[in-house]
């Protein structure tokens, strides 16, 4: 139904007791002169026994019943003495108590909070207050101001969260930078170009303005940033894009106009093309510390102690992975690479014992981009594994315990599944390292690129002075399973040999992107396991067979009916499976990270992840998304018993090896393939790596 068929209800009362509250998002009693209600909605900076005026809409809740739901909100300037008195001594202004209080309204009347917000100076006039006036002042201020310069931001367009975080990224003059240039709101997070170019054509802002044709070619090099993972995009390219995106609706924008927005301090012009200066501030750091920490550190021959492991283990390791011990040993800054099956963890395994047999003090620290890549390092290796957000210790704004002035306390570091390793995290970590520390990236080249930006290892592997050992011996075991064997017959260019007396491995032709639903859904709903043990892969999130609509269909068939609560077009359930899709530093969840839904009381959600409850409200929900299938980029790094993968032309754009490939390698028990042999050959003959603009390699 449209917000304005809605019967709003407005009401003025009083706070009487918190049942829930966030810094953006509050669950109240509210009592008003005709009755004592519930309230909720995006509120702030708000306290008990503060007067509100309330706009909202009445919601019949199925656990709580009858509750308003917030649309607007202000507080109401006390005009009777009583009230004035019990506002200035309630806590809310720093440095007035119940006398104070009295004192200043005996001076200045019942309208003194309206007095003082208009003229502080006014304050002077109550004796024995002294330099704390201005503090009282600023204090009123600050409590009216904020609400008042949101409710005015609000009149924009934008949300009350959006509005929260303008003010707070820009303080009090945030009315005036919108005024003058809505496109400065680009700067806040979470809101984008577009929300900025509404606004702007609501206050009058010419379409050939330079402020958005700038704000315009901002945001093609963030979305090629954060979206396609280029680090910068070449000049022709850019101009074509940016002129894609404002002249969507006329050609008032020349490519000229697009060239001179180029001149930007955010902007940086090089000679292979256009970047964001951040994106080549951060290549040009990892660059930097790997030049750092390339050197030989040691001139060790470990074949002897090698041997002494091997024979206590009772293992046998090949010549590639006797070299990779020694070259680790040796070198501040090494690569080891391989498939499934090589016996890289094998390796690790190895490192591991033989430093610490010749250096009994050493400090060797695992680490992962992920919580399930780093959980795996610590199972095969016994050792304790971290994060690589954990072990720097990032704080709640998003920066690091430790860095090049607190460096990390290892002498070596093995950081596993390193495709994964974005320039953002790698900058991080080599920044935080001390030189004359050991570096070890493991990891898989022929898997997806990150998630985030940039391509780290494959750049890495580019520079010819890094010492690397690529294992490419399958060891007879692994072997064994399909989906090693196969993972490196289509990483090759073979078609797939599928034994079915071994269950490991399964394709189920099908034709119709329908038809292929209904199959996955099936599978998903009798396989007889539970939401941790099946993932469903999908290349693509849009489209008749991409993660949203199978995530639906999966819900509707598993996870039916039960408490819930509705975000715009997603319904969430408990018992759901969610993930996380962005980093929160403040409650220690990360991108990709997996969970499910334990509660709900339609308006907040709790969340299991990795055995912690995390609790969502408000703007916080946007965080979130059902998780039953997940695209084949944000599995990287994971693992799962089964693994089941639409595959369909209408995924054409991304049918390619290493999607595939990286697909199945996410499964340690078994594979269900579900689509057409004609899609999957297209995939396994695709063998284009995804091309990323990056400059690391040229840094190197």
């Amino acid at each position: 139904m449209p917000e304005e068929a809605v019967q709003l209800t407005e009401c003025i009362g009083v706070i009487s007791k918190f049942i829930f509250q966030t810094p953006r998002f509050a669950i109240f009693r509210f009592r008003t002169p005709k009755e004592d209600m519930v309230a909720l909605g995006e509120i702030f900076n708000a306290r008990e026994g503060e007067k509100l005026f309330l706009r909202g809409s009445w919601e019949i809740h199925p656990k709580y019943g009858r509750q308003l739901k917030i649309k607007s909100w202000e507080k109401i300037v006390p005009t009777s003495r009583d009230e004035a008195i019990e506002l200035l001594s309630s806590g809310l202004v720093k440095g007035v108590g119940p006398a104070t209080a009295k004192k200043i309204v005996n001076v200045l009347g019942a309208d003194a909070i309206e007095i003082i917000l208009k003229n502080p100076e006014e304050l002077k006039k109550v004796k024995g207050l002294g330099k704390r006036a201005e503090q009282i002042a600023q204090s009123i201020q600050e409590t009216y101001d904020r609400q008042r310069i949101v409710k005015d931001l609000a009149s924009f367009g934008l949300t009350i969260g959006m509005a929260q975080r303008a003010f707070k990224h820009f303080g009090r003059p945030v009315v005036d930078y919108i005024r003058i240039n809505p496109y400065s709101l680009t700067k806040v997070d979470m809101i984008g170009f577009v929300k900025a170019d509404e606004i702007a054509h609501n206050i009058g802002i010419a379409k050939d303005s330079h402020f958005r044709i700038q704000a315009g070619v901002m945001h093609v090099l963030n979305e090629a940033l954060q979206n396609e993972g280029h680090t910068y995009l070449p000049a022709g390219e850019l101009v074509n894009r940016s002129l894609a995106v404002l002249n969507k609706e006329s050609p008032v924008v020349t490519e000229e106009k697009v060239r001179e927005a180029f001149d930007h301090e955010d902007i940086e012009v090089h000679g292979k093309g256009v970047s964001l200066e951040r994106a080549v501030r951060c290549e040009e750091a990892i660059a930097r510390h790997v030049k750092r920490l390339n050197r030989k550190v040691a001139s060790l021959e470990p074949a002897p102690v090698i041997r002494l492991y091997e024979k206590r283990e009772g293992v046998e390791l090949t010549e590639d992975q006797a070299r990779a011990v020694a070259m680790v040993l040796n070198s501040g800054f090494s690569i080891l690479t391989g498939g499934p099956g090589v016996g890289k963890t094998a390796t690790i395994k190895a490192i591991n014992a033989v430093a610490r047999k010749i250096y009994p003090d050493i400090k060797i620290v695992f680490a992962a981009p992920t919580g399930r890549a780093a959980r795996r390092i610590s199972e095969v290796t016994g050792e304790m594994a971290h994060t690589i957000h954990k072990l720097l210790e990032f704080d709640h704004d998003g920066f690091p315990l430790y860095d090049a002035r607190n460096p990390l306390p290892c002498d070596l570091i093995v950081v596993d599944e390193a495709s994964m390793v974005d320039i953002y995290i790698a900058r991080q970590l080599l920044g935080a390292l001390k030189t004359g520390a050991r570096v070890l990236f493991v990891g898989d080249v022929d898997q997806l690129p990150s998630v985030g930006p940039g391509n780290v290892l494959r750049d890495l592997l580019a520079c010819p002075d890094i010492p690397r050992v690529t294992l490419d011996k399958v060891f007879r075991q692994a072997a064994k399973s399909q989906i090693i064997a196969n993972a490196h017959r289509i990483n090759k260019g073979q078609p797939l040999v599928i034994d079915n007396s071994k269950k490991d491995f399964i394709f189920l032709e099908r034709e119709s992107p329908e038809d292929i639903c209904k199959t996955v859904v099936h599978w998903v709903k009798n396989l007889g396991c539970g939401p941790s043990e099946i993932q469903v892969l999908s290349p693509m999130k849009k489209g008749p067979a991409g993660t949203q609509e199978l995530n639906r269909l999966i819900q509707e068939s598993v996870n039916p009916s039960g408490e819930e609560i509705r975000l715009k077009n997603t319904l969430f359930r408990v018992g759901d499976k969610v993930i996380q899709t962005r980093n929160n530093y403040a409650k220690e969840v990360f991108n990709g990270d997996i969970g499910i839904i334990t509660a709900t009381d339609g308006d907040t959600i709790m969340v299991k992840f990795n055995g912690h409850e995390i609790e969502y409200a408000g703007d916080e929900l946007k965080e979130i998304e059902l998780a039953y299938a997940i695209t084949v980029h944000k599995s990287q790094g994971s693992e799962f018993k089964n693994v089941i993968i639409p595959v369909t032309t209408s995924h054409y754009v991304m049918l390619a090896r290493n999607l595939i490939y990286t697909g199945i390698t996410r499964a340690t028990e078994r594979v269900v393939l579900v689509g057409t042999k004609k899609a999957l050959a297209i995939a396994i003959r695709n063998n284009k790596p995804v091309l990323r603009y990056t400059m690391l390699r040229e840094f190197l």
